[in-house]
């Protein structure tokens, strides 16, 4: 029986809802050896306000949400204890992760970790418990901060690899914002695609993150084609990409086929990007961009594949007897 893992327990897919599939509700990038993507430019990723956070949830489930999963992985932050108080207070499912950031993001046992202790530890938080509490993660994460997977990254990325064949999770990667730039097609998707692959990994239990800021449309095609999902998940950071040019591109993906591939959220990750401080909030993707690609000609339908369909698809699992 497939299941979903929530930080309250078990679901049912059926059970999950709107999912925005990449979002952050308690993190500290304070935690990390420097300053990962926005050096001395931007403020650092910090959520610590569990009131607060509760209190943006309540405009994500008025505008129809029902699930995040939530994307701090252990090194700068990753509170499961936190992230129940939230899910309880707010109603809404939250899924956390196990895996591993960017390196200056990594905890301090993992330089001298082998792989297979890596994944040890990974399958432990999946069927056991994460952060010395008996809550279990549902999702796991690779991130590199590089051009290429190298180093520690590359050793994390096996780990994360191995520990999905043994449980069965799904995969999101991560692409930090400079390499994005240095990268052939705009994303390390392929590279990631690539290793896992090599490992055993079907791409289709892969979501590629970061996949609306640097983009060639080929390079998002050719990993569709392949199977793994591709994740729209910095709608609203108009820094990086206007809105409207998300919209073509989701567009352009639904017509070639692979509307079942496609996944949206916003990656709220700082106070100043929450309504109570003047941001977009965590329901900018249904209260604003929804609208949009219903203007754009997306019929409800599809709108239910990419919004519903599709994050219960690749957030739920096979059980193994754990």
């Amino acid at each position: 029986m497939k299941v979903i893992r929530t930080v309250r327990g078990d679901i049912a897919p059926e059970e999950l809802g709107v999912t925005a599939t990449h979002e952050h509700l308690y993190c500290d990038q304070r935690l990390c050896r420097s300053d990962v993507d926005f050096p001395g430019t931007y403020a650092k990723m910090v959520l610590q306000d569990k009131d607060l956070v509760v209190s943006e949830l309540a405009e994500f489930t008025a505008a129809g949400g029902r699930a995040i999963a939530e994307m701090t992985a252990s090194g700068w932050g990753r509170d499961v204890s936190a992230l129940k108080e939230i899910s309880e207070q707010s109603g809404v499912h939250v899924i956390a992760i196990s895996g591993y950031y960017v390196e200056d993001c990594l905890p301090d046992y993992v330089g001298e970790a082998s792989i297979e202790e890596l994944v040890e530890t990974v399958v432990l938080e999946v069927t056991e418990g994460a952060d010395g509490t008996d809550i279990r993660t549902g999702l796991l994460k690779s991130g590199v901060g590089r051009p290429v997977i190298e180093g520690r990254e590359a050793k994390c990325a096996r780990a994360v690899a191995r520990a999905q064949l043994r449980t069965g999770l799904a995969i999101t990667t991560h692409t930090s914002a400079s390499s994005r730039f240095e990268v052939p097609g705009g994303n390390l998707g392929m590279q990631h695609l690539n290793l896992f692959e090599e490992e055993g990994v079907d791409p289709a239990r892969v979501i590629i993150g970061h996949t609306d800021e640097n983009v060639d449309i080929r390079n998002l095609v050719a990993m569709a084609r392949r199977g793994a999902y591709l994740q729209f998940y910095v709608i609203g950071k108009l820094h990086r990409m206007m809105d409207e040019t998300r919209v073509e591109l989701l567009g352009q993906l639904v017509e070639k086929g692979y509307g079942d591939r496609l996944l949206l959220s916003s990656d709220r990750c700082r106070e100043m990007e929450l309504k109570a401080r003047g941001g977009p909030g965590y329901d900018h993707v249904l209260r604003d961009f929804v609208p949009r690609l219903r203007e754009a000609g997306f019929d409800e339908s599809t709108i239910h594949l990419v919004l519903v369909e599709n994050p219960a698809r690749v957030l739920s699992f096979e059980q193994n007897g754990d």
